[in-house]
């Protein structure tokens, strides 16, 4: 590997810094295919899950 200095006084200023750079595509992006319905979602979030609650000592549900 080169340094910036070699380079610029064997290729001229204009060469050296114009390397060249790969460049990612970054227009085509795939699609998840998993679509979750709203039940999916609510279930991921945890909205229907148990609650639990304290009453004089003991551990009841909601």
């Amino acid at each position: 590997m080169k340094s910036l200095h070699t380079e610029l006084v064997e290729n001229g200023p204009s060469d050296a810094c114009t390397g060249e750079v790969e460049q990612k595509n970054t227009r085509t992006r795939g699609k998840s295919s998993e679509q979750l319905p709203d039940r999916g979602w609510a279930e991921l979030m945890g909205t229907n899950r148990q609650t639990y609650k304290r009453v004089n000592g003991a551990i009841r549900k909601r």
